[in-house]
């Protein structure tokens, strides 16, 4: 076994004031197994000293072909700037392979008209922003999860992860249910482990809709693992998530 083993992974995702949810997603892929996790944000060489198991690259369209990378992750903290919808548009135009599509850059999918996503990619929305790219109110989601999860697949044609105290996923022809997450869970950031969760998975040549069930329960369980330690479920940093992940990824390997 070699560093290739584990996949090529490209996050795209950060922005100004908002660098630590691409640093998040970065550092969860490195954590789930991915070979090589490449960040794609402008970075400082703070950045580099304090992340040295994160390979920097600056933001730029050519490189989105050149690094050739297994698996991405696309939109944590990536704001909704006319360069951050260039860069969905292209990889969208590229049909690249097994993107996870999360935060920002769901907002920015909810801009775009008449899209039909390859059946690798993989949606991460909780129900608001699931509300955007359907148009519709929260509060019917809430009321019928199932209904609408099902809706958003046959709309993008691709597997819908819906976030929440239940977690629900479908390929288009299963539905999926993870009841691994605890109210830990509700806070900035997580979101942004659970992308790099998936998208090393990606990398690492597992099915979307595997990757997306498994990346559910991984994130769930660790969540679970910080309570059982006896912490405060208020408490729970995203870090937190991440530092759990090897013992977990052990059993679940088994």
């Amino acid at each position: 076994m070699n560093k290739t083993h584990g996949g090529k992974l490209l996050v795209i995702a950060g922005s100004k004031g908002m660098y630590g949810a691409g640093i998040l997603s970065a550092l969860a892929g490195t954590r789930t197994g991915a070979g090589y996790t490449y960040l794609m944000m402008d970075w400082s060489s703070k950045d580099l000293l304090t992340h040295p198991d994160i390979l920097f690259v600056k933001q730029d369209a050519k490189k989105l072909n050149s690094l050739n990378v297994a698996a991405h992750v696309f939109g944590p903290g990536i704001g909704q700037s006319p360069k951050s919808l260039s860069l969905l548009k292209l990889l969208i135009k590229n049909k690249a392979s097994s993107v996870v599509l999360d935060a920002d850059g769901l907002n920015l999918l909810a801009k775009m008209k008449n899209v039909r996503l390859p059946q690798n990619w993989v949606l991460t929305p909780h129900e608001g922003e699931l509300s955007r790219l359907l148009d519709i109110p929260s509060e019917k989601i809430r009321k019928n999860p199932k209904v609408f999860l099902t809706q958003a697949q046959k709309k993008y044609g691709c597997v819908i992860l819906l976030k929440g105290p239940i977690t629900y996923i479908t390929d288009g022809n299963n539905i999926f249910t993870s009841k691994a997450g605890t109210p830990a869970l509700a806070k900035a950031g997580t979101g942004d482990v659970l992308s790099g969760i998936i998208g090393a998975l990606l990398a690492q040549q597992v099915l979307a809709p595997t990757a997306a069930a498994i990346g559910a329960y991984i994130h769930g369980l660790a969540s679970r693992r910080f309570l059982k330690a006896g912490n405060d479920s208020l408490s729970l940093r995203p870090t937190d998530l991440i530092d759990y992940l090897p013992k977990i990824l052990k059993t679940v390997r088994r």
